[in-house]
């Protein structure tokens, strides 16, 4: 049964958490930055020093509005022994690829209205390319302040999805809007570490509302006292989704304002893990929702997707790499590998 490495974190500075990370993923982040460059190079029209550049050019705007998590982000390179400019491609990949994409994630938050005892549960099937399976941690980072953090990362990024001892926790999915464009904004991976360190939800909403960005990003956002808030945001722009009956589900589409959907394709997901949720309401479980993660109606576009097992399709295919569902409740994380059909989930104490 295949299962991520757990990177455990603890420092007085962001720079030696990060230190610690990167030498602790030193092997891991070193593959990604090979994965992305031979990608890059053969679907961004650029070559390596170009794109390693460009993502370098964030760091001016990010040094000004979160200084600490670009300290934690220099750690993490020293530790792994690469340029701080290849780090940077690693947590910029999402905006270097502004090229169609296939779907890619479901998301949902359960709220104690609709489960069966009174929890809230932050849920998510990572959907994307099976090469950086090899390549996922799971991450937990204890502060100075006493704020723990635990949940899942390419290794090199910042962490990407999780919660905190503090009853934040937040999940994302890809969305792409007419109005994205290469530009300067601050990357999703740097946004969603500096929520993940928030104490307060309206700070955090307020935070994911007004971020400075070039493409879009659809961002889920719950607390442990039974709040939550979907976030569609884009350059300029933000719409905001409430949970209906204590359910709110999202996929790879825009559901306001549909008319800055650049992505063509199926809209399912969403709707199909509404359906299955909502069959529960007000009994709603960990169990259940496990089994709703391995749901395979309207395959190949479904919750839990499969790669081809192709050679060379590394890079090209989508499965679903990791599968992750919060329990503020009991302040756990249940982790599969993979998809969750052919996994099981690990529990992971924050």
């Amino acid at each position: 049964m295949r299962r991520f490495q757990v990177i455990h974190v603890a420092g007085d500075t962001p720079y030696e958490c990060g230190r610690q990370y990167g030498q602790q993923a030193q092997e891991k982040i070193r593959a990604g930055v090979e994965v992305y460059r031979d990608f890059f190079g053969k679907t961004s029209g650029q070559t390596w020093p170009e794109i390693k550049k460009y993502a370098a050019s964030y760091l001016p705007l990010l040094e000004e509005t979160m200084p600490l998590v670009v300290q934690e982000a220099q750690g993490i390179a020293e530790g792994a022994q690469i340029g701080m400019d290849e780090l940077m491609v690693l947590n910029c990949r999402y905006e270097i690829s502004k090229f169609p994409k296939p779907a890619e994630c479901t998301t949902a938050v359960v709220l104690p209205e609709a489960s069966a005892h009174g929890g809230t549960y932050l849920i998510k099937n990572w959907d994307y390319k099976q090469a950086v399976m090899d390549n996922i941690v799971i991450l937990h980072i204890e502060q100075k302040d006493g704020t723990r953090i635990l949940g899942l990362a390419e290794a090199g990024q910042m962490l990407r999805e999780g919660f905190n001892s503090h009853g934040i926790g937040l999940c994302n999915n890809m969305i792409q809007s007419v109005r994205d464009s290469w530009g300067i904004g601050v990357p999703v991976t740097f946004l969603r570490r500096a929520v993940l360190a928030c104490d307060d939800f309206e700070k955090a909403r307020d935070m994911l509302l007004h971020a400075k960005r070039c493409v879009s990003n659809n961002m889920l956002l719950a607390s442990g006292n039974g709040c939550a808030v979907d976030i569609e945001a884009y350059p300029n722009g933000a719409n905001v989704l409430a949970p209906s009956g204590g359910i709110l589900t999202h996929a790879n589409h825009f559901v306001v304002h549909q008319y800055l959907d650049s992505r063509v394709g199926p809209k399912n997901r969403d709707l199909r893990l509404e359906e299955l949720l909502r069959k529960r309401a007000g009994q709603i479980d960990v169990p259940y929702i496990m089994e709703c993660m391995k749901d395979h109606e309207y395959y190949p576009e479904s919750i839990c997707a499969h790669n081809t097992s192709l050679p060379g399709r590394e890079m090209i295919d989508f499965m679903t790499v990791a599968s992750i569902i919060v329990d503020f409740k009991h302040q756990k994380a249940f982790i599969c590998a993979g998809p969750p059909c052919e996994g099981e989930y690990q529990a992971y104490e924050l």
